[in-house]
């Protein structure tokens, strides 16, 4: 991945900074991740999902990788505490997510801007981070959540996806596909005269 600057990096590759320099980096294994307050050798992971950023600006991405047991790491920027942490401040070393333990371990995700949605086997899903144009469902009165919080109104969810500002849910069994977020340019097929959709909507 590129760094442009160490200044404003703020840790979405996930590694110590020691072992990245500024400018282009080639692949790196990730060594460790934080699990509380201890870092630990990095388990097998089965899922990598890379942030979104402006184009040839980085500073502002985050990701996240799922393991072979459904356990969430994130790591890089947290303004609006889309790493799930309960906190605003960015890692540059992937962090273990506190999950809810209902819903069983983690099947899938999705990393917009600045938010981040989770997808368990039970098939619910769950976001965090920035809800300012509906992101993750929460509806108008929300602006941001800092830790994993439930989307009401979705169940039986088989995948997510995500854009810079909204978020996708495809349904098991109908193959019915809804959406939340910024619907400026219709982007979530149906005209809304470009107000943000608020809540998961087919």
């Amino acid at each position: 991945g590129f760094i442009e600057s160490f200044h404003s990096y703020q840790g979405h590759m996930g590694v110590e900074r020691g072992m990245l320099v500024e400018g282009p980096n080639d692949f790196l294994a990730v060594p460790t991740v934080v699990i509380g307050e201890e870092s630990m050798p990095a388990p097998k992971f089965t899922k990598v999902y890379a942030g979104a950023g402006a184009p040839g600006d980085s500073r502002d991405m985050h990701s996240l990788l799922i393991d072979e047991a459904g356990n969430v790491y994130t790591a890089g920027h947290n303004d609006n505490g889309q790493l799930c942490h309960g906190d605003f401040e960015s890692r540059d070393v992937f962090q273990k997510v506190d999950l809810p333990f209902k819903c069983g371990g983690a099947v899938a995700a999705a990393v917009g801007l600045d938010f981040t949605l989770i997808l368990f086997a039970d098939g619910s899903v769950y976001g965090c981070g920035s809800n300012e144009n509906g992101e993750i469902g929460l509806g108008p009165n929300v602006r941001f959540v800092e830790t994993p919080t439930q989307i009401e109104g979705l169940s039986n969810i088989k995948d997510v996806s995500a854009g810079l500002n909204f978020g996708l849910y495809l349904e098991r069994e109908s193959g019915k596909v809804f959406g939340s977020g910024s619907n400026l340019f219709s982007q979530l097929c149906e005209s809304t005269d470009g107000d943000p959709v608020d809540f998961p909507k087919e």
